[in-house]
């Protein structure tokens, strides 16, 4: 796995790749490979939401104090766990998924705007050490998930 400059940077590399899978899969006109896509997407999102929940959110909570975008986080992660279950369960439906995408763009661009320029600006977070810390874990995560 390729270094990055700092957890942020990491993080919205993740961000990136799930929005390239939802192009696939909306290009995808069949049911295997919008079911393979489907899987693909809930599993890089359920690691990607554990990393941000282990590492980053309680790291940028001790560092920031700043309540209400974390809260906010923690919320959106669980109406895309929610979504995530239902997708499971009918991994072709169009519909879901393109409401979990809309879910997941509106966190992402949270991250963007607020999260991610805050955890830029406060000095005492690592963000660095941060980045080891996430590529260390997701390499583990994924490993389980194989």
């Amino acid at each position: 796995m390729a270094q990055h400059d700092d957890a942020t940077a990491l993080l919205d590399e993740d961000h990136n790749k799930v929005i390239r899978l939802f192009q696939m899969y909306k290009d995808a006109h069949e049911e295997n490979p919008r079911r393979v896509l489907a899987h693909q997407i809930c599993q890089e999102l359920l690691v990607h939401m554990q990393l941000e929940e282990e590492i980053f959110y309680p790291a940028f909570r001790k560092a920031t104090k700043d309540e209400e975008v974390l809260q906010d986080a923690e919320e959106e992660h669980e109406e895309a766990r929610k979504m995530i279950a239902r997708i499971e369960q009918a991994p072709t439906d169009a519909r879901l998924m393109l409401e979990l995408e809309d879910a997941i763009l509106h966190h992402v661009n949270d991250e963007r705007e607020d999260m991610f320029p805050e955890a830029r600006k406060t000095k005492s977070l690592d963000l660095v050490q941060l980045a080891r810390q996430i590529e260390l874990r997701k390499t583990e995560l994924m490993a389980q998930a194989a």
